[in-house]
C-alpha cells in the first residue's frame, strides 16, 4: 500500500511553505516520510512545485487539475499511485500516529474511503482512498465542485469515529493540523 502527503497547499494563514516548518530539528514533512516509510510500500508528495522537494528523493507529482485544491491532489494521486488503497496526508500534521493509520488501514478491505471523524467533523486529509474514487472525484473536479467531501455519496464510505475508540489510544493528535504562525508557535513551545 501506499501513502501520499498532500503538500499543495497555498498555505496563506502560515505565510510560509507548511512542509518546510521544523520541530525537533527536522521539517513537517521529513517527520512523516520517517514515520509513513516504516508503514508503506511507496510514499510519494503531491505538490505544485517538484523542484523544493527534490532534495527528498521521492517521487513528487503535479495536479492533473491545476488549482483545484486538496481534491485535486487526492485525484491525481489515485491516478499515480500503484496500490488500490492510497493513504493521504496533508503535510500540516506533524504529529502523525502509526496506531491510527493502522486501524484506518484494517477496514480499508471492505471500504472505498476510510476517514476518521473528529469533534471537528471528518478529517479527509488523513484518510484512505481506493481507485474507485477516481470517477466520482473527476465528476466533482469537472463540475468544480471542490470540496473534498463532495464524492463520497457515490462510494462505500467508512466514518470512523475518534471519540469511539478505546480512551488508551489518544489519536487526537495525529488528526491536528497547523494553518497559523500561533497554532505554530504554540506547538514549538512545548
Amino acid at each position: 500500500m501506499n501513502a501520499v502527503i498532500l503538500a499543495g497547499g497555498k498555505s496563506s494563514r502560515m505565510g510560509t511553505n507548511k512542509a518546510f516548518l521544523e520541530l525537533k530539528g527536522k521539517t513537517f514533512i521529513e517527520l512523516q516520510i520517517e514515520l509513513l516509510s516504516e508503514m508503506f510500500d511507496e510514499i510519494f508528495i503531491s505538490a505544485n512545485t517538484p523542484s523544493e522537494y527534490e532534495y527528498l528523493n521521492l517521487p513528487v507529482s503535479k495536479d492533473i487539475y491545476p488549482d483545484k485544491g486538496p481534491l485535486g491532489g487526492i485525484y491525481t494521486s489515485l491516478i499515480n499511485s500503484g496500490s488500490f488503497h492510497t493513504f493521504m496526508l496533508a503535510c500540516d500534521m506533524p504529529f502523525v500516529e502509526p496506531g491510527l493509520i493502522k486501524h484506518l488501514e484494517n477496514l480499508t478491505k471492505e471500504y472505498d474511503v476510510v476517514i476518521p471523524k473528529s469533534e471537528k467533523g471528518l478529517e479527509p486529509l488523513h484518510a484512505f482512498y481506493s481507485k474507485k474514487c477516481i470517477d466520482p472525484i473527476k465528476r466533482e473536479l469537472d463540475e468544480n465542485n471542490l470540496r473534498i467531501i463532495s464524492f463520497l455519496p457515490h462510494v462505500n464510505v467508512k466514518i470512523v469515529e475518534l471519540n469511539s475508540l478505546p480512551p488508551s489510544a489518544s489519536f487526537k493528535n495525529s488528526i491536528k493540523n497547523l494553518n497559523t504562525r500561533d497554532e505554530y508557535e504554540d506547538v514549538t513551545k512545548k
